[in-house]
């Protein structure tokens, strides 16, 4: 067929790489504003120690001064999601809104005197971000279609990796530099947060994917109808415990490497960095793998990998030859991540796609919630117990999500095997015909039987199965 065809005409050509061009500013113009807005997010993490030493901030609160941002980030998710802002507010106006915000409550901190002031700038650093990743993840989603969105989704979260994991290189700055203040590391994220908002806001529109315009008014009802496919709420379990082990990881790292493995507080920080930004490269080839080979299964393995690497850390402690645990933190660090892109993928394809934006603010608020009391246990249990064990605990977030995964009715396949049964449907349809039966069998356009049809029948039949075809190719809804 496309040697009957002929060449592609130039204007279609140029037309090509002309929305590839798009796309990619578009896919750059959105990571870049999340690894900036999103920096914030582990910023007091980052300059937890300072703080403590000129507030006297015991341990209890620097655990909720850095789950006080998942508090509100979960407040701010279920306002939006019951309120429907995602679908009916362009993604570009709230990401504005919530980077602008973000900035604002974040270099709040550098005015307030104590630990409450503290935790209330915090909260709302979580509320104004809960515009920001849940938007984001759907404006991205109109940029590229089923067979390209898992990849696109591996760079944003990539780009999210590094951005979480920037404040941990300014904390290894600090420490190392008496004469840098840690108001320095607050407000230079601050202020990038604030830019990345006004990037986005004028350079990026709705892509040429665009999803079906929610109508109606605000109702409770879009919620359930955004969760009423099984695939969706089984993807949201699955980010669950995918979130209690990869967010407690990077939160605590750099204390584990203190206390477990008697790092320097200046060398701790850098390590960390480290290791999570290796979650970049691994949820980019995370996005590749699945959008060629299923993201159930690309999942399944990622999690499986990971649990293994961090309940291995947890039970060797500072135990064992360093070569070997670092190794460890590298795997884990590339298959940590490499999951994320496989649930928000599931949940843009299969969820009511008029509410797609409240689906996928429904599955973060669902994930972060997670974490709010996974950052209280597991520092708790190193109190109690000690850090190898309470590490050894994240493990069990990976067996949650492995049994989510096996209960999803359909098997792990890639969204272009999906397209190619499809296509198969098609040319079984045309084959099966009658005029295309003749030609298989007797060479022309008449019978079997002796009578003749005539190559106008073999035109019609060849008329009615080509629409068919292209939408199927280009992935558009076919008429059966």
């Amino acid at each position: 067929v496309a040697a009957a065809a002929g060449p592609v005409p130039q204007g279609e050509q140029e037309e090509a790489r002309g929305m590839r061009s798009r796309q990619l500013w578009a896919l750059a113009t959105i990571c870049l504003g999340i690894f900036s807005a999103l920096s914030i997010w582990f910023s007091a993490s980052a300059v937890l120690a300072p703080m403590t030493e000129k507030w006297g901030i015991t341990d209890a609160q620097g655990s909720f001064l850095t789950s006080m941002v998942n508090v509100g980030f979960c407040v701010g998710c279920l306002a939006s999601a019951i309120l429907s802002l995602p679908d009916f507010i362009p993604s570009p106006v709230l990401i504005l809104i919530g980077s602008e915000g973000a900035a604002a409550a974040n270099a709040c901190m550098c005015l307030v005197e104590g630990f409450g002031g503290a935790l209330a700038c915090r909260f709302l650093v979580g509320v104004c971000l809960s515009l920001v990743y849940p938007p984001g993840v759907k404006l991205l989603s109109t940029w590229f279609d089923a067979q390209e969105r898992g990849r696109a989704m591996g760079v944003m979260f990539g780009a999210f990796c590094l951005g979480s994991a920037s404040p941990q290189l300014l904390s290894g700055a600090l420490m190392s530099s008496s004469a840098l203040d840690w108001r320095v590391i607050v407000l230079s994220t601050s202020g990038v947060a604030a830019v990345s908002g006004v990037l986005i806001y004028l350079f990026v529109e709705v892509g040429p994917f665009p999803f079906p315009s929610s109508t109606g008014r605000f109702s409770m009802s879009h919620c359930t109808l955004a969760l009423k496919d099984s695939r969706v709420r089984l993807a949201v379990v699955a980010y669950c415990g995918h979130m209690w082990e990869l967010f407690c990881v990077w939160a605590w790292i750099a204390k584990f490497l203190q206390s477990s493995w008697h790092l320097r507080p200046a060398t701790a920080p850098l390590v960390a960095f480290a290791v999570i930004s290796m979650g970049w490269p691994g949820s980019w080839c995370g996005g590749v793998l699945g959008d060629r080979f299923g993201r159930i299964r690309v999942a399944a393995a990622s999690l499986a990998t990971s649990g293994l690497c961090i309940a291995t850390l947890g039970l060797l402690s500072h135990e064992g030859p360093l070569f070997i645990r670092m190794l460890l933190f590298v795997v884990w660090g590339l298959t940590g991540l490499s999951d994320s892109p496989q649930y928000s993928a599931i949940v843009t394809l299969y969820a009511d796609q008029r509410y797609v934006g409240t689906a996928v603010t429904l599955q973060m608020m669902c994930g972060y919630l997670v974490t709010v009391l996974a950052l209280w246990v597991v520092p708790r249990i190193a109190t109690e117990i000690s850090w190898r064990w309470s590490f050894f605990s994240l493990s069990a977030g990976s067996v949650v999500s492995l049994i989510a995964l096996s209960c999803m009715r359909r098997p792990a396949e890639s969204d272009a095997d999906k397209q190619e049964e499809l296509q198969m449907e098609d040319l079984t349809d045309f084959t099966h015909s009658e005029p295309c039966a003749n030609i298989l069998v007797t060479g022309t356009g008449d019978s079997t039987d002796g009578t003749s049809r005539g190559w106008g029948d073999v035109a019609t039949a060849v008329g009615s199965v080509t629409p068919q075809l292209t939408a199927t190719t280009l992935g558009l809804p076919r008429s059966r």
